[in-house]
């Protein structure tokens, strides 16, 4: 399901289609995707307290785990499971932005006036949030500016957060509709962590804009009360029928 909804988008849109298209970010239309986390909160992993810590996130307070995803403008292209402990998943993952920002020979000459552009000529941008502050260093990644010790951030900055924030809510967007289509999403997650990876991709990867197709009855991922094994369950299609349908893909 991953490769036909997910991996098989990142191999067909290139920012040239994208711009022929008409699906380009509107305040950085030379940033290739935006990237974000989500966190979801899960039960004390067992072990010794060692390996307990490596799942637990200071910043919310709860044992649990993050998953990055990468997003076109019109769509998911990619969705990564932390490993444990990690602080910025773009690292752990660094090869696969490089590789899919990379210009082809016919986007070389396309207008390309961004940050960084002198530094990264040959590669387009990625908006990410605060929490990836130094990815620049590695990538050509676009980031708010933070307010500095006992400063203030200029007007330019504030706008230039704002612009970020604007372009980078398809992000959000997906988040928002996995909690709300399905109930393992939003919910503590109870099961073997070494399947947590797959069911999120599981769940991501037909709630993907493009793909969203509002049916009769939703299907939402549940553990039977018997033997705790995930199954099928049908839900009220009334939870999806606002959210808007596209069919670029």
């Amino acid at each position: 399901m991953k490769h036909k909804y997910i991996d098989n988008v990142a191999s067909k849109w290139t920012v040239e289609l994208l711009k022929t298209s008409g699906h380009r970010f509107k305040n950085f239309p030379a940033a290739m995707y935006a990237v974000d986390i989500t966190f979801q909160q899960s039960k004390a992993p067992g072990g010794s307290i060692v390996e307990k810590k490596l799942y637990f996130s200071k910043k919310h307070g709860h044992y649990g785990f993050k998953e990055e995803v990468s997003v076109l403008p019109n769509g998911a292209i990619n969705i990564t499971t932390a490993p444990p402990r990690s602080i910025v998943i773009c690292e752990s993952y660094i090869d696969f932005h490089v590789e899919k920002l990379e210009k082809t020979s016919n986007e070389e000459s396309m207008l390309d006036a961004v940050p960084l552009v002198t530094d990264y000529p040959t590669a387009w941008a990625i908006l990410a949030d605060k929490g990836y502050q130094g990815l620049h260093r590695r990538a050509r990644a676009i980031t708010p500016a933070k307010k500095p010790a006992g400063g203030m951030l200029s007007h330019a900055e504030l706008v230039q957060n704002d612009n970020i924030a604007s372009d980078r809510i398809i992000v959000a967007n997906i988040f928002g509709r996995l909690n709300t289509l399905w109930s393992i999403g939003g919910d503590k997650y109870a099961w073997k962590r070494e399947t947590y990876g797959m069911f999120f991709q599981a769940c991501t990867a037909p709630n993907e804009p493009q793909r969203l197709t509002c049916l009769a009855d939703l299907q939402t991922l549940r553990p039977t009360a018997a033997n705790k094994i995930p199954v099928l369950v049908v839900d009220r299609a009334e939870r999806c029928r606002n959210i808007p349908q596209h069919s670029d893909v």
